[in-house]
């Protein structure tokens, strides 16, 4: 019989747990912030936001106190109370927040509609009687989670409705709204979970969306590892599809980033951000406010389920997209 466990409603959405990393990170790095000079390139098209720093072709292994940071940070996560409630959770390794159709985008007016939340609804959206749902794991387990629902899906769906930067009178329908289901990677192998197939007119393929939310995150292993300072700690946000560049986010204030080095065991990756100060003149001043640079980190091997563990804090992380990175 398959095993089957009732999990707590502690799901949160992506948008609460990144959040709650960019609030903890932002605080440990704010005092540093100032010392060092601002300096990044805008991305095309993309309202004042720092340049992706590409991981390059070859792996950057984290060396100095930075690696000796991360040593004692994959040290304590064997045996964890973590990371027996990581092996046990649903937490996504590769789960987008959308499954576009093959040929998305028609036009370009169609992509502008589509980002900017622009939708015609014309459909019932289906509403569940349980308002939970199951994911169902490779080894033959399940968890049963709270559902998002096909409401909260289209929310999230139009939730920049109302702007208007390109081809503003470009419109997409939705005719049908239906249950579907997806396979996705998690730290515990493969699983399937829940989704819900947008039909929208032209397109032969639906636009899917998860039915169901990550877990919050684990807290990190007791006793937490005491963060050196050297280094940056790295939000993740994103894993390539073959396992071997992940892209986080990474704080600064006035200074160059520059690209991350990584801290790798069989069970654990560790990313390490890295910024190089800029010299200000003497009318010059700093910038305390910080700003997230997306990062990519190459790895030697691909990521597999091995977790991701925060430098500063030894939390296990989650890909986390936000609205900050160029799409």
């Amino acid at each position: 019989m398959r095993a089957r466990n009732t999990a707590p409603s502690t799901a949160r959405t992506a948008g609460t747990t990144a959040r709650t990393a960019l609030a903890a990170l932002g605080a440990a790095l704010l005092l540093a912030a100032c010392g060092t000079g601002p300096h990044s390139t805008p991305v095309p098209g993309a309202p004042a936001g720092p340049a992706l720093v590409t991981a390059g072709p070859e792996v950057r292994p984290a060396t100095g106190a930075a690696a000796e940071q991360a040593a004692r940070v994959a040290a304590a996560w064997p045996g964890s109370a973590a990371r027996q409630a990581w092996e046990r959770g649903y937490y996504p390794l590769d789960a987008p927040e959308e499954w576009l159709p093959a040929g998305a985008f028609h036009s370009g007016a169609d992509k502008a509609a589509y980002l900017e939340g622009r939708f015609d609804l014309r459909a019932a959206l289906p509403v569940s009687v349980a308002d939970t749902a199951e994911v169902r794991f490779a080894d033959g387990g399940s968890l049963v989670l709270p559902q998002r629902s096909a409401k909260d899906a289209y929310d999230w769906l139009t939730r920049a409705a109302g702007t208007c930067h390109a081809d503003c009178d470009a419109r997409l329908t939705v005719t049908a709204v239906r249950p579907g289901s997806a396979t996705v990677t998690t730290s515990r192998g493969r699983a399937t979970i829940p989704t819900w197939e947008f039909t929208v007119t032209g397109y032969d393929e639906p636009f899917r969306y998860p039915a169901v939310l990550p877990q919050q995150p684990p807290a990190a292993p007791d006793p937490s590892p005491t963060w050196s300072g050297d280094g940056l700690p790295a939000v993740l946000r994103q894993v390539s599809a073959d396992g071997l560049v992940l892209t986080a986010g990474v704080a600064f204030g006035c200074a160059t980033v520059d690209p991350g080095t990584v801290y790798e065991t069989d069970q654990a990756v560790v990313l390490i951000g890295r910024a190089t100060p800029r010299t200000l003149g003497p009318n010059q001043v700093c910038d305390a406010s910080l700003t997230m640079a997306p990062v990519e980190f190459r790895l030697a091997r691909p990521l597999g389920t091995r977790v991701v563990l925060g430098l500063a804090d030894g939390r296990p992380q989650i890909p986390v997209p936000t609205g900050g990175f160029a799409k």
